[in-house]
């Protein structure tokens, strides 16, 4: 098998495993949400959502790095266990300072945060709630990437995608059923993110040998800090684009605003799992084939792994934006108001699956200061459009600023990555998937108004017009033929 095949099929079993996941994921917050909106309704969903994205901020100091200081330091000293038992201590025990400080702090200003965005006595407890939780969770957190880092992704996979979102789907929904409301819901999150921390420890406790060591020294001190802490601030500076629109969305509107939101952009986010699933693997690939020189073949990876980001990401895309209204319809009809934000959000995950994991290919061909020029011209610019957009067009404005900032941007990485390297992901092949979407839309929308004229709605139509749509897609894909090298990774895989 040629070397390029290997790494292929590399990338392609990370992502495999990294999609089951994903989906398992995916599906349980889906049925999470639906039980939530459908329970308590819009605004307090909105509550919940805008409580959620302040701890995911939150969240970001609260670790100072500790995900990718284990990454690091983990595989660096595998020859020397005492020395990596030191730098895993020390990442824990300031996971775990950090996230008590930021609990503390976030649990003392709930009222103050609350009476500057949703100005929601109701807000104001639930993100006292979740200062509670946010201990146990970057505990979690710091847990299932020390099984990244030694090499055992399965039990990264397990906490992250099953463990945490069944424990929380099971814990909500016996709350809702006993009659919580949006509090008792949250309370319940909170329970299960403690149970996911105590299975989390025992399972690392029982599967990694970690020599743990508090007797560090001041050059380990500094190498660890020296590490995290500027990370800290990169992730901070990608804040600005990741989570500022949803911010604004509460700063300047309301609950209900905030809740139609965050279901829509959710949505639009899950068309795009093929390509997170190849970033899993694609980056360390990546780099050993440009340090090794091996152009050619990375070209290769690249033009293959982006076809088939695109491809699959084409399907479900077409079809969520086919069927908007009554997808969005399933958790309230409140929540159809959404459509536009939905479809521009669709817009940008496919541009954003047809370039490829393009940032990844600047970072690991030495152009670490354009991706930092590209992060941050995106958060000021997301900033500055949604500041403007919202105020004039509400959260329809906040989903054209940050939906146009994130096609732009991606388009930014793919023309740099062509300049500098002179790589390029497209092949004739792309032509494929772009005639199977083309006719699927058509015929997708022509079904959905056979359907819906004799008298099929809701779910039902969603499931039809769906397994319509994914069999004329897939029959016209093999029609065209499939490539030989995607034929060959699949026959690999499957034996």
């Amino acid at each position: 098998m040629s070397s390029d095949k290997s790494s292929l099929r590399v990338v392609t079993n990370g992502a495999v495993i990294f999609f089951l996941g994903k989906g398992v994921s995916n599906a349980t917050q889906f049925l999470l949400q639906l039980l939530l909106t459908r329970t308590v309704g819009a605004a307090s969903f909105g509550v919940y959502s805008y409580a959620m994205t302040i701890l995911s901020v939150v969240g970001v100091f609260a670790r100072l790095g500790v995900t990718e200081s284990i990454m690091r330091f983990v595989p660096e000293f595998e020859d020397d266990k005492k020395a990596q038992g030191r730098y895993v201590t020390i990442a824990f025990c300031t996971s775990i300072v950090g996230s008590l400080l930021a609990s503390l702090i976030l649990f003392h200003q709930a009222d103050n945060i609350s009476a500057y965005t949703l100005d929601n006595p109701v807000f104001a407890d639930v993100l006292r709630i979740f200062a509670i939780l946010l201990p146990f969770q970057v505990l979690t957190q710091a847990i299932y990437n020390t099984f990244r880092a030694f090499e055992d992704a399965k039990y990264q996979i397990f906490i992250r995608d099953v463990l945490v979102p069944i424990l929380n789907i099971l814990s909500i929904g016996i709350a809702l059923f006993l009659g919580a409301t949006i509090i008792g819901a949250s309370a319940a999150v909170a329970f299960a993110g403690l149970l996911a921390a105590v299975i989390s420890l025992v399972l690392l406790a029982q599967k990694i040998n970690i020599d743990i060591n508090v007797n560090t020294d001041r050059n380990e001190i500094y190498t660890y800090y020296n590490f995290s802490v500027p990370l800290t601030l990169t992730a901070a500076g990608s804040l600005l684009y990741t989570n500022v629109d949803r911010l604004m969305v509460g700063y300047f509107l309301g609950d209900v605003e905030v809740g139609i939101y965050a279901i829509s952009i959710g949505l639009a986010t899950a068309t795009g799992l093929a390509l997170t699933g190849i970033n899993q693997l694609f980056p360390p690939i990546a780099s050993k084939l440009h340090t090794q020189g091996e152009r050619k073949e990375l070209n290769n990876v690249f033009q293959t792994v982006t076809r088939w980001s695109f491809t699959i990401c084409l399907l479900p895309a077409v079809l969520l934006y086919v069927y908007r209204f009554e997808v969005l319809a399933l958790f309230g009809p409140e929540f159809t108001a959404g459509s536009l934000v939905l479809s521009l959000f669709v817009v940008a995950q496919v541009t954003r699956s047809a370039v490829g994991p393009s940032g990844y290919m600047l970072m690991m061909s030495g152009h670490q200061y354009v991706v930092l020029f590209n992060r941050w011209f995106l958060g000021v610019s997301n900033v500055v459009a949604n500041y403007i957009l919202i105020i004039r067009y509400g959260f329809i404005g906040a989903a054209i600023a940050s939906a146009l900032t994130l096609a732009v941007v991606n388009l930014f990485r793919l023309i740099e990555i062509w300049l500098l390297e002179g790589y390029n992901p497209y092949t004739p092949k792309v032509i494929k998937p772009i005639a199977a979407g083309l006719v699927a839309y058509s015929l997708s929308m022509l079904v959905r108004t056979g359907l819906s004229s004799n008298g099929l709605s809701g779910i039902v139509l969603i499931i039809f017009g769906c397994v319509i749509g994914a069999i004329v897609y897939t029959a016209i894909i093999f029609s065209l033929g499939i490539d030989n090298k995607d034929r060959k990774i699949y026959n690999e895989l499957k034996g």
